[in-house]
């Protein structure tokens, strides 16, 4: 479960006995908790241990501010962050198309599964050594990481939203005798919005990891390269100042997307409601 949650564990009831929404995004005690007792430990740690393998609190605070107000500090992480963004809706457009496709030509999908689970069954690291291997340019070769590991989820959503849509829809839409694009924007679109949106929210997240890994092993540039400088200097708090900044990007995001969700899937909310 996240830090920032979108659930409904039952509907919450009014005075008058009728059940109102639950909002999501909403931040969990719980987790607030959790995390207090994180640094608790954290900054015990720092008392007992060597200062450069658990610095202080006030450490990383200090370093993080100074990160924060360095302009070249800024460019890493608009650059990293710009990256992930980029690669990301690049692959979530090629791999919708794949997947739409799949879903509606067998013999496209017998062709292409096999090879998102050969894919699969590669880890990570593997391709990010194939990319220092194949291409000398970095940003090509941070595109193809992120592209390689985040396709077969946005993949898989695509073709499984499409196969999900009754048959009845499909149906009814074709008695009005649409265009392609119409069938696309009037039935597809909306009946994979709520997997895209879990796509998005999974391959995010997946996202900044492998990006930033990429950077570490390959790059020049971004949090990934100011993450190795850190560690080749036995710098730990710079190390846990660019995790808060990495960890609050997730953070935000998980959060910006449970208040898209509620936005635009407010209408299964109402209809639980008037159930």
């Amino acid at each position: 479960m996240s830090f920032f949650t979108l659930r409904r564990p039952g509907p919450a009831l009014s005075p008058n006995g009728a059940a109102e929404p639950v909002s999501g995004g909403r931040i969990s005690w719980e987790g607030i908790v959790a995390i207090l007792a994180i640094l608790a430990l954290w900054q015990f740690g720092s008392r007992v241990l060597p200062p450069f393998l658990f610095p202080p609190l006030q450490v990383i605070a200090a370093t993080l501010a100074r990160n924060l107000s360095d302009p070249a500090t800024l460019g890493s992480i608009a650059l990293t962050y710009g990256r992930i963004v980029l690669w990301l809706t690049v692959t979530f457009v090629l791999a919708s198309a794949l997947g739409i496709g799949a879903a509606r030509s067998n013999a496209l999908d017998r062709a292409l599964l096999p090879l998102i689970q050969l894919k699969q069954g590669v880890p990570g690291v593997c391709w990010a050594i194939f990319a220092i291997i194949w291409f000398e340019d970095i940003e090509l070769r941070i595109a193809f990481v992120v592209v390689i590991s985040t396709l077969p989820s946005f993949f898989f959503q695509a073709r499984d939203g499409v196969r999900a849509i009754s048959a009845e829809l499909w149906d009814m839409v074709r008695a009005l005798r649409p265009s392609r694009w119409q069938t696309l924007e009037k039935l597809v679109l909306p009946a994979l919005t709520p997997a895209f949106l879990t796509a998005w929210r999974i391959n995010l997240g997946n996202g900044a990891r492998i990006t930033i890994t990429a950077e570490l092993l390959a790059g020049i540039s971004g949090i990934g390269h100011q993450l190795r400088t850190a560690q080749e200097q036995f710098r730990m708090d710079e190390v846990m100042a660019w995790t808060v900044i990495i960890a609050a990007f997730v953070l935000l995001t998980d959060f910006g997307m449970s208040r898209l969700e509620k936005r635009l899937l407010g209408w299964r909310r109402q209809g639980e409601d008037a159930r």
